[in-house]
């Protein structure tokens, strides 16, 4: 056998031992039977959860009908507000959702898409109405970061109000065209913008290269799959698959994995109370010892050191919460007597 047939035959052993989705992104499977998603979701929430954790195996373009949002990337923070559009990339977000005083509380709406029903949203207006799908913007902040936030305009709030009204009246159920024309008219909106990191991100999503490569790191991160086996998936030799991951997403594969299980890690730590060693072992971390320098290195404090320090910032937060609540019924109060 010939060390070409060798190393062909090595890759195809490697390829069979890695599992395979049982389902495609946009469907669900439940008793053998296969649901489509839906596109257009609304999400309501009337009392605060804290820091969780959202998975989504496709692209989302959201909108912040009332309250806030706060996206976490390990100790920093992004905050949404009501007004603001927000792209999440596929995997798993840290998010807090915040709700407004009185009845509406937190609402969101968002479309959820793949990368093939973008390009088909796209290759619609290029051809109908002359849209310019050409990126001419890049930066490091929103090549690095999973998510962008941007400001609102008038004909996009417009645009998510209306949509909301056609979602509560049904318009969407069992009907994949209006929910492709509807995503269509979205991609419009924000294509149609001067150049920026939202309009960036969105076209980016179609790019097919770029596409696979984050599909199938996400399935895999806390699969202990050695890269070698990643960069067979993606159809590249070892130094091939390196170079093209730090050009899209901005550092060392290595590297973006460890940060990503720091970051489940980190939500494990402040939301709950496992042990040290539980949270090493369900983040993929061999060796606690070596967990606890990682987090550390990222963090400035151990597991330990950082759930208490989260616990002290917490209550005193929860404190002037508490005296600004109080504070504001007391000018309200005021404000009746003088009325009065």
């Amino acid at each position: 056998m010939s060390p070409a047939e060798k190393k062909r035959r090595d890759a195809r052993q490697l390829l069979r031992r890695v599992p395979k989705p049982k389902t495609s992104p946009s469907s669900s499977s439940k008793n053998g039977k296969t649901n489509r998603l839906p596109t257009v979701v609304r999400t309501t929430e009337h009392s605060r959860r804290g820091v969780h954790s959202f998975d989504t195996s496709r692209y989302a373009i959201g909108y912040v009908m009332s309250g806030r949002k706060h996206i976490h990337m390990g100790d920093m923070q992004w905050e949404a507000q009501t007004g603001d559009v927000f792209f999440l990339s596929r995997g798993t977000h840290f998010v807090e959702d915040i709700p407004a005083r009185g009845r509406r509380g937190f609402e969101q709406l968002v479309f959820f898409y793949t990368p093939e029903e973008v390009s088909r949203s796209l290759a619609n207006l290029a051809v109908n109405y002359d849209i310019n799908t050409c990126v001419d913007h890049s930066c490091e902040e929103c090549m690095r970061r999973d998510h962008v936030i941007a400001t609102g305009w008038a004909a996009l709030g417009q645009f998510f109000e209306a949509t909301l009204g056609q979602l509560k009246a049904g318009f969407f159920e069992n009907n994949p065209t209006s929910e492709l024309l509807a995503l269509t008219m979205l991609i419009y909106h924000i294509v149609s913008q001067p150049e920026c990191c939202l309009r960036t991100r969105v076209l980016g999503s179609t790019d097919p290269e770029k596409e696979l490569m984050e599909r199938i790191i996400h399935e895999y991160i806390y699969s202990n799959i050695p890269l070698e086996e990643l960069a067979l998936l993606n159809n590249r030799s070892l130094s091939s698959f390196k170079k093209k991951f730090r050009e899209h997403f901005g550092e060392a594969p290595h590297r973006w994995v460890v940060r990503k299980r720091l970051m489940n890690a980190r939500l494990q730590v402040i939301q709950t109370t496992k042990t040290t060693k539980q949270i090493a072992k369900e983040c993929h971390f061999g060796n606690t010892s070596h967990f606890i320098n990682l987090f550390r290195q990222e963090y400035g404090l151990t597991p330990f050191q950082y759930r208490r320090k989260y616990k002290a910032d917490a209550m005193m937060v929860e404190a002037f919460l508490d005296d600004a609540d109080f504070l504001e019924e007391i000018l309200a109060m005021d404000g009746e007597a003088t009325e009065e």
